[in-house]
C-alpha cells in the first residue's frame, strides 16, 4: 500500500512563517518554496485540473504573452472601455511598473533560476500569464486593490483555474484567521464566498487576450463573460 502524500516539514516551517506574517512572507515566496519537495501526486493533480478546464488546451498551445502596453496607448481608449478602466486602475494604485514589465523575460528568468525545476511548463506559463492579466481581472470583476478585493479575487481565480498559487492564498489566510486573528473571520470569509461564487458563475477569464479588447466597452465584456449581477455582495 502506498504511503499517503505528506507535506515536507521544511516547507511547513515556511508555510507557518507566511501564516504568521502574510504581508512580509507572501504567497509569491511560498509558491516558489513548494515545488522542490511538493508531492508528485499533487503536482499531477493540479496539471490534470488545468487540462480539464474548457478553453485551456488552445491557450496552452498558443502560449500567448502580450507585448507591454503603454499609458499613452491606454489614454487613447474611449471612456467606458476596458482600456480606460485599466489605465485608471493602474494610475490609482501606482502600478505603472507592472505595465511595462516584459513578461517573456520574466518567464525566462524564472526558469533560469532553477527554483521551479519541478513546475510543469503548462503551470509555469499560466502563472506568468496570470500575473500579466491580474490587473485586467480587477477591472473586469470590479474588485478593488484592497485586502477584501485581493482575497475575493483569489477565490474567483481558484473557482475558475484551481491553481496552486491561489489555493495557497486561501490556505494561508484561513490558517491566519483560525489561529491568530479570529476577528478577521467574517471579513475574510465574506470575501472568499463572494469571489468563489462570482467565479463559478462567470465565464472563464483566464484564457482570453484582454490586451486585444482594450477598445471594447467594459460593459460589453462584462455581459459577454457573465460578470453582470452575478455577485452576492458588493466589493468593499
Amino acid at each position: 500500500m502506498n504511503a499517503a502524500p505528506a507535506i515536507d516539514r521544511d516547507f511547513s516551517a515556511k508555510f507557518l512563517k507566511s501564516v504568521e506574517t502574510p504581508l512580509d512572507y507572501g504567497i509569491y515566496f511560498l509558491f516558489h518554496d513548494w515545488w522542490e519537495a511538493a508531492p508528485e501526486e499533487a503536482i499531477k493533480a493540479y496539471l490534470a485540473e488545468l487540462h480539464s478546464i474548457a478553453g485551456a488546451k488552445a491557450c496552452l498551445e498558443a502560449r500567448f504573452i502580450a507585448e507591454p502596453l503603454s499609458l499613452e496607448r491606454l489614454a487613447k481608449c474611449a471612456p467606458g472601455t476596458l482600456g480606460a478602466g485599466y489605465r485608471k486602475f493602474i494610475l490609482d494604485n501606482g502600478l505603472e511598473q507592472n505595465l511595462g514589465r516584459n513578461y517573456r523575460d520574466f518567464n525566462t528568468q524564472l526558469h533560469a533560476s532553477g527554483k521551479l525545476e519541478r513546475l510543469p511548463d503548462d503551470l509555469s506559463y499560466m502563472m506568468v500569464r496570470g500575473f500579466q492579466i491580474h490587473d485586467f481581472q480587477h477591472v473586469l470583476t470590479g474588485y478593488e486593490a484592497t485586502i477584501y478585493g485581493e482575497l475575493a479575487l483569489a477565490a474567483f481565480y481558484l473557482a475558475q483555474l484551481r491553481f496552486p498559487y491561489h489555493a495557497m492564498r486561501v490556505a494561508v489566510t484561513t490558517a491566519h484567521m483560525a489561529f491568530l486573528r479570529p476577528g478577521f473571520i467574517p471579513e475574510a470569509m465574506d470575501a472568499f464566498v463572494d469571489g468563489w461564487t462570482y467565479g463559478r458563475a462567470a465565464k472563464n477569464l483566464n484564457f482570453e487576450r484582454w490586451e486585444d479588447e482594450i477598445d471594447t466597452p467594459l460593459e460589453v465584456l462584462r455581459t459577454r463573460m457573465n460578470l453582470v449581477n452575478t455577485r452576492i455582495l458588493a466589493a468593499a
